[in-house]
């Protein structure tokens, strides 16, 4: 197709960028599913953002709820309230499992993790446990930059320039079925149930008394894209965390609200967590948001407590953030989006298979509309290509001439080896724009692999 992208030059105009000797593109405009660059050129978003864009692009409705509470009454702190920030509440409960009926909502994702880490340590410190302070969480994890979230992070490339100033949270193994040392990629119940033998066997050796919660991603995004454990993983983990007086917390900033096909990825196994942290799709990237969501029974401690939770921000629920998020709340529920991805997800599975045509590609994983492209050398032993970040520049350049804008990750192994193709399109996509934008994957990824020279 051989489009000709709108690159600008990585100085921003006096902004300081993530990378000053990668060029940028220049986009102007996004419609439903597809963004536009200064050129003209039309892309679909195979990622939507950075897998929040959850709704599409240029929704006129979103626009005008944010202009309206922005244009009467742009901030409050939190100890006061108005209508966005209570209607916000009424709005996301509809969208919890049982058992939830609170929301503390932050501005992003990383924030939410530390308002987590904050809560679960007043949690056990009002209750006598003033020794619980750790969080297990596990390797290969993501949960957000700032210094708390990082410190539960299970990255290495994300961590290892900050090590003197993280936290000592353990990491467990994190349940890869299709690369489990366990089990030898065998996957299965005894896959699930070892791997999280591990995570107690963590607990014994730092001290439950000291151990306060072990958070997880039940489906992975960034590093660990697509990963699922076996559901027996998640019910062995239930049952170590309440042996052990631990809050099992599960990190779906990516997969709430939808991107699964459930409200929440944890519903689709047969257990309750104590906390559930959520944040891209509350806003779909029109403001940023986090959201802290506690059990009843977690929420009870507090409601003792005169003095409250000790714990905030400026931007806690801000009346703006609020009344976008009820906005995109309600174009979700009544575009019926949750059910959308559950229906083309499935959909988009079956087609991505076609993917295996390239023997690079090892595996192809995922639910709903959150699916992830492992590459490999060789399919049988899973030894990652030799080809250091080259193969994800050459996807995101492939993609490009092909009308598609590819997201990748890399390093997931060991911090340095492995490549990952990230396919997590809105959760408005249609079956028919299912097939354009899986036949244009298809061609991007063999234009990609010729390019680095990989059959």
């Amino acid at each position: 197709m051989g489009q000709q992208p709108a690159y600008t030059e990585p100085h921003f105009d006096g902004l300081f960028p993530q990378n000053f000797h990668t060029p940028n593109i220049d986009f102007e405009k996004g419609v439903g599913e597809t963004i536009i660059d200064a050129n003209g050129n039309t892309y679909i978003d195979v990622a939507s953002g950075n897998q929040n864009v959850t709704i599409g692009h240029g929704r006129e409705e979103i626009a005008e709820a944010a202009y309206e509470q922005l244009s009467s009454l742009e901030y409050i702190p939190m100890q006061q309230t108005t209508e966005s920030v209570r209607s916000f509440g009424e709005t996301i409960t509809g969208f919890m499992p049982d058992g939830f009926e609170r929301a503390w909502l932050v501005s992003g994702g990383s924030l939410a993790v530390e308002s987590t880490i904050a809560m679960v340590r007043q949690y056990h410190t009002e209750r006598g446990n003033e020794r619980k302070h750790k969080f297990i969480t596990r390797r290969g994890s993501y949960h957000g930059t700032t210094l708390g979230a990082l410190s539960a992070t299970g990255f290495e490339m994300y961590t290892t320039h900050m090590d003197p100033l993280l936290q000592d949270f353990p990491k467990a193994p994190r349940g890869n079925q299709y690369r489990c040392t366990l089990c030898g990629g065998g996957g299965g119940s005894e896959c699930g149930r070892r791997c999280a033998d591990m995570f107690e066997q963590l607990v014994l050796e730092h001290g439950p008394e000291n151990v306060a919660a072990f958070m997880a991603e039940p489906v992975g995004g960034s590093q660990s894209q697509g990963e699922r454990p076996h559901p027996e993983y998640f019910e062995r983990v239930r049952e170590i965390c309440d042996e052990y007086d631990i809050l099992f917390v599960v990190d779906e900033i990516l997969t709430g609200i939808g991107r699964t096909g459930t409200n929440f990825a944890i519903e689709q196994y047969d257990i309750t967590p104590d906390i559930i942290v959520t944040g891209k799709g509350v806003t779909a990237g029109y403001a940023p948001a986090g959201v802290v969501m506690p059990h009843n029974r977690v929420v009870e401690v507090f409601r003792e407590i005169p003095h409250g939770f000790a714990h905030g921000y400026t931007n806690c629920f801000h009346p703006g953030t609020a009344a976008i998020a009820k906005a995109v709340l309600e174009f979700t529920r009544q575009n019926e989006l949750v059910e959308n991805a559950a229906t083309v997800g499935s959909y988009l599975g079956e087609r991505l298979t076609s993917l295996y045509d390239y023997d690079a590609v090892g595996d192809v994983r995922g639910v709903g509309l959150l699916h992830g492209v492992e590459f490999v050398a060789d399919r049988e032993t899973k030894e990652p290509l030799d080809v250091d970040f080259e193969l994800q520049q050459a996807l995101v350049e492939a993609g490009l001439d092909n009308g598609v804008l590819l997201s990748t990750e890399g390093g997931h192994l060991d911090g340095k080896n492995g490549d990952l193709l990230v396919i997590a399109p809105p959760l408005t996509i249609e079956e028919t724009q299912v097939d354009d934008m899986v036949d244009r994957i298809y061609t991007a990824v063999g234009d990609a692999l010729a390019r680095v020279g990989v059959a």
